[in-house]
């Protein structure tokens, strides 16, 4: 074993001396060199002021920003022209003076100055060309306006700047006594890079710098290489610091997930990937074995703004939501290049903070109770179509991260998902064992043949551009008594010998939209008089809907998609761990705490609001008479409101449990507590 892996094989392994704090600050600095007096403001009691109002127990700070100057004495980097001191250690000190966690940030991917001192450390688009995010020009009149966010990417595949991040690392783990961890910023904006360095590399290793699957495979490697290298960095001397490189905690990047202690699930929701992206990511990284905070920020739109302000009751929902599905919670700020903290903002995240430290011990060191599990699709936007339909519907359901299918009644396989050789093999073990899938689109047609049989023939993807649903089987209630736009098409099925039963039907267009064959602005109306061929079809355990549902659901966002989908899923699923009667834009989680014998029952609600380029919430409504049904194996012995403390009355008959909640807003947790079977 080479020396490298055997390093990382310990660091893999190795428990980790700390805890992850659960209500965290992520405090920007990104500031210009034409600024004086950096810092010249800050103080000791104005920053422990600020953290204690916040109720904020980690903050992460910062060593180097993306204008490229650093915060502390440096003779790797460039400190900033207009700082005088120590601006890291003092906020470090000040931190771990009154007992708040301090990781220290250091950008990666970005760094304005190193871009234009060493231009050979930029990274290259296969044209040779800069790569840029945001219009980000290497050559432009100095007066000339600067796109927002835009920024000239470096190449951290384990050549000379990423050299550079290596020694910058090692100063600051030498300088500091006590460091609890490093957090590297923009590590995955990009896929390749083809420098002069990386396209020597690849040659070395026998790949094709022409080839876009090379230099993908090659960025892959050497991204790993970087990852480790820091890790080992941190470890010599800081061997309990956790390491967190940013924009790899992402469910399609698992290629970066093994060599980070944690994950910090960055999501502002209100610009970025709106208030349900982060459910779907938190449990899917709640099975990895390593803590994980969810991510947002202090500001009215995204990271970098000054003066902008979140609502208070929006700040609050969303550290709820993340502590209801288990995360914990990161708030992001920017301080201001004075060094002065701004009190509005800690006191804004203090209120939020407060009720995070309520409702904690109904949060964490909890397993899922859903017996629904979701088999991950290859493409993130499915996965995040079902996940929001499930959540529209109220479904609790978990994430199915391995091979094993059988800790599930049922399966839910979106389209667009490939199963390995093995994963078939457990799927047929699964259903001969009375296992039941619900299975979507594409999926039913695996390389070597159909998935499973759903007693019908599947000639392939369908010839229309689009086609409509019709229901009229006595399976599914009549949603509209029309047949209605499913915008994109179903798998071609025919029927066969009555082996399947048929529970909805596609109704094809007269043709596709062409110019030669169009029909008014946008879709060809429904030819009622054509053949018609199945949608979905039920066959032993299997429920089979042809069209790709996540898909649709994710674009499209209909209230008839989604009642279908809710319909077939009952068929697949007739059993749910918990139903509600909350409004669509209501979520819950539910939870056992096994130690504590009890379950924890979430409820939250607020409806986001799309206002300019934003989601925002405003305006918390009261939800009243929320009924609630359980199935669970335990005789509950009491059923209590958090935090409001009132006992509720409820009846249970077997495994079955009927409440109603008279009352909640924003957010509530119903604990029920258990003795023996």
């Amino acid at each position: 074993m080479r020396r490298e892996e055997r390093i990382m094989k310990e660091l893999m392994t190795q428990p980790f001396d700390f805890q992850l704090p659960r209500r965290q600050v992520n405090l920007d600095f990104h500031t210009s060199g034409s600024i004086e007096q950096i810092g010249a403001e800050f103080s000791k009691e104005d920053f422990q002021n600020a953290l204690r109002t916040g109720n904020v127990n980690s903050i992460t700070i910062f060593a180097k920003c993306h204008h490229g100057y650093c915060y502390y004495p440096t003779k790797i980097g460039t400190m900033h022209p207009h700082l005088n001191f120590d601006l890291l250690g003092e906020m470090m000190d000040a931190a771990h003076e009154i007992g708040v966690k301090a990781p220290i940030y250091i950008t990666a991917g970005w760094s304005a100055l190193d871009a234009q001192q060493h231009p050979n450390w930029c990274s290259k688009c296969a044209d040779q060309s800069v790569s840029s995010v945001c219009g980000c020009l290497t050559e432009a009149d100095p007066d000339q306006p600067k796109p927002e966010d835009s920024w000239i990417n470096l190449c951290l595949n384990d050549g000379s700047y990423a050299a550079h991040i290596y020694d910058l690392a090692r100063e600051i783990c030498n300088r500091y006594e006590q460091i609890d961890g490093l957090f590297f910023d923009i590590c995955f904006f990009i896929e390749a890079c083809y420098c002069d360095e990386c396209r020597r590399g690849m040659k070395a290793m026998g790949l094709d710098p022409e080839k876009e699957s090379d230099a993908k495979r090659y960025f892959i490697i050497m991204h790993n290489q970087f990852m480790r290298k820091c890790r080992e960095i941190v470890a010599e001397k800081h061997p309990n610091a956790n390491v967190f490189f940013n924009g790899g905690a992402e469910i399609h990047k698992p290629q970066y997930h093994n060599n980070q202690t944690h994950f910090e699930l960055e999501d502002l929701p209100t610009s970025w990937g709106g208030y349900d992206k982060m459910p779907l990511r938190a449990k899917y990284f709640s099975k990895s074995g390593k803590p994980y905070l969810g991510m947002t920020g202090k500001f009215h739109r995204a990271w970098g703004e000054f003066g902008g302000f979140k609502a208070p009751q929006a700040l609050r929902y969303e550290i709820a939501a993340m502590m209801a599905f288990g995360a914990g919670c990161s708030v992001g700020d920017q301080m201001h290049p004075s060094g002065k903290m701004d009190l509005e903002t800690y006191r804004l995240i203090g209120q939020a903070y407060d009720y995070a430290r309520v409702i904690e011990p109904y949060c964490y060191d909890a397993e899922p109770v859903s017996k629904l599990g979701v088999y991950l699709s290859r493409n993130q936007e499915v996965n995040e179509g079902v996940a929001k339909a499930l959540l529209d519907v109220h479904e609790e359901f978990d994430v199915i991260t391995d091979d094993v299918f059988e800790r599930y009644e049922t399966v839910l396989i979106p389209e667009e998902s490939i199963l390995t050789k093995s994963a078939q093999q457990s799927l047929h073990k699964y259903l001969k064992n009375n296992g039941r899938i619900f299975l979507l689109g594409d999926s039913l047609l695996q390389e070597n043949g159909p998935m499973v049989d759903i007693g019908c023939q599947c000639c392939g993807p369908a010839a229309a551009d689009v086609d409509y649903l019709y229901l009229d089987q006595p399976a599914l209630k009549p949603l509209i008594r029309s047949p209605f736009l499913m915008y994109r098409p179903a798998m071609r099925l025919e029927a066969q010998n009555g082996r399947c039963e048929v529970l909805a039907e596609v109704v094809p267009p007269y043709f596709n939209r062409t110019y030669g064959h169009y029909c008014g602005h946008k879709n060809t109306p429904y030819n009622m008089k054509a053949p018609r061929r199945p949608a979905a079809v039920r066959c032993d355990g299997i429920v089979y809907a042809a069209h790709p549902l996540g898909t649709i659901y994710k674009m499209y966002g209909s209230e008839y998609h989604r009642r279908y989908f809710e319909q077939l899923l009952r068929l697949a699923y007739p059993k749910p761990s918990v139903k509600v009667s909350l409004p669509s834009a209501g979520r819950i989680s539910f939870v056992r705490q096994a130690e504590q014998r009890r379950y924890c029952l979430h409820l939250l609600y607020a409806q986001p609001a799309h206002r300019g380029s934003v989601d925002v919430i405003e305006d918390i409504p009261p939800i009243y008479d929320t009924h609630i049904q359980l199935r669970v194996p335990e005789k509950i012995q009491r059923a209590q409101i958090f935090p409001a403390g009132d006992i509720l009355p409820f009846h249970q008959d077997g495994e079955h449990v009927e409440l109603k909640l008279p009352f909640f807003q924003m957010h509530t947790v119903i604990v029920f507590t258990y003795g023996g079977n």
